[in-house]
């Protein structure tokens, strides 16, 4: 006997029924025969792998009614959240984080890479918090945390040492900030030498700027390739590449293709943000999202920052994610958005080295069954996402109901 079989449900566009047992996918067929604990009747609805979070601060999120809002001239949105962070709380961070996975679960995650800011503002609190969300959620959602310098590391003589501790406190991954240090290639080389005498996969934050000499990804991508870490890099926002000429940017995707690194786009945030002092054009600053993909790149897509100064309208919701990266990325043609949800499942899972993960025979069974029966209805009417599927046990179930009077 299955644990539970789901009857009917859009998969890669065919019908089918979906048996689960002992927490992985047993089989997917047409029709499945044998009995289950408990049947659900998903009979044209949308069954995707559980999405993928795979770039978002729950450390930060639910602060924007601790400041201001953003205003033209005024400060920038890491001025004002390094002065917030002073008065972080390990118990803070670790409610505001826990209701922020709570809100993506419901929504369908259940899976989540979260940077953990660490430096001299911070120190380790918000590595004390994660670590205790992160076993609060064991089994629900698989949470990564990532040893993050947002402030950079060449203010002061602590953060160095503060990283290193986040590593040894056991977060597996290393995050780089290098716009937010003078000396940007001496940042990438202290983490790349990092990462490798912990053992520590890459995360950066990179070229956020509208300035092409600012531009970093390129010689991250070098490193990567020098260090032997193909497939051990991500890559948020990459903002800058929308500013360069055509041959110039495919001359820098190629090599990004080449060191195998992964792309994340985060366009809530970079629409709020970005081009706010130009006042002759309003810049999105959101990457090159189709160009990255056509070039062989694992695209991803993100939330990134949760009702902060970053975006105040953040929300932890990967469906309404792909709906802006839609409406800004010029993604939305059917066959545009038949992909799109690739950037917030497969892609994000194969950027976060989840193992087993997916629609086939034996994966774990995390699924999401959205209210809709084609990725481009459920991105265009942004869909109930109906069941959430944690192990093979349903963790979240949702209704929307309308009565006409």
């Amino acid at each position: 006997m299955d644990d539970l079989l789901l009857r009917g449900g859009i998969v890669a566009g065919q019908p089918r029924d979906i048996a689960i047992r002992d927490g992985r996918i047993r089989q997917i067929a047409p029709r499945i025969e044998t009995e289950a604990t408990e049947t659900l009747d998903v009979r044209t609805k949308l069954v995707l792998p559980g999405f993928v979070e795979s770039h978002i601060h729950p450390d930060k999120a639910f602060i924007a009614d601790r400041a201001p809002g953003l205003q033209s001239g005024g400060p920038t949105p890491q001025t004002i959240v390094a002065e917030l962070k002073k008065t972080f709380t390990v118990d803070d961070i670790r409610q505001r984080a826990s209701r922020a996975l709570k809100i993506a679960l419901r929504h369908g995650c259940t899976a989540m890479r979260a940077y953990v800011e660490i430096d001299t503002y911070v120190e380790l609190r918000g590595v004390e918090a994660l670590l205790q969300v992160q076993q609060e959620w064991d089994g629900i959602v698989d949470l990564q945390l990532v040893a993050f310098a947002q402030e950079g590391i060449q203010h002061d003589d602590v953060t160095c040492d503060l990283l290193r501790e986040g590593l040894r406190m056991g977060l597996p991954t290393l995050g780089g900030c290098p716009y937010m240090d003078k000396d940007q290639t001496g940042h990438i080389d202290w983490f790349f030498e990092t990462a490798a005498a912990f053992g520590a996969r890459l995360d950066f934050h990179a070229d956020s700027s509208d300035d092409p000499a600012m531009l970093t990804c390129d010689y991250i991508a070098e490193q990567t390739i020098a260090h032997g870490m193909q497939g051990q890099v991500t890559l948020g926002h990459l903002s800058t590449l929308d500013m360069l000429e055509p041959t110039h940017r495919a001359d820098v995707i190629a090599k990004l293709h080449e060191a195998g690194v992964h792309a994340m786009s985060l366009p809530a945030t970079e629409s709020h943000v970005k081009g706010r002092n130009d006042a002759r054009h309003t810049w999105r600053g959101v990457t090159r999202i189709g160009e990255l993909r056509e070039a062989g790149l694992n695209v991803s897509l993100s939330t990134n920052n949760i009702v902060n100064p970053f975006t105040p309208y953040g929300h932890p919701d990967l469906l309404r994610q792909a709906l802006v990266a839609a409406m800004t990325a010029h993604l939305g043609n059917p066959e545009q958005m038949a992909w799109l949800l690739d950037l917030v499942t497969v892609n994000p899972a194969r950027a976060l080295g989840l193992s087993d993960y997916g629609l086939d025979e034996g994966c774990r069974a995390d699924l999401v069954v959205l209210d809709a029966a084609t990725p481009a209805q459920a991105i265009t009417e942004q869909a109930e996402k109906l069941w959430v599927c944690k192990d093979g046990r349903i963790v979240v179930r949702n209704s929307r109901t309308t009565e006409f009077m």
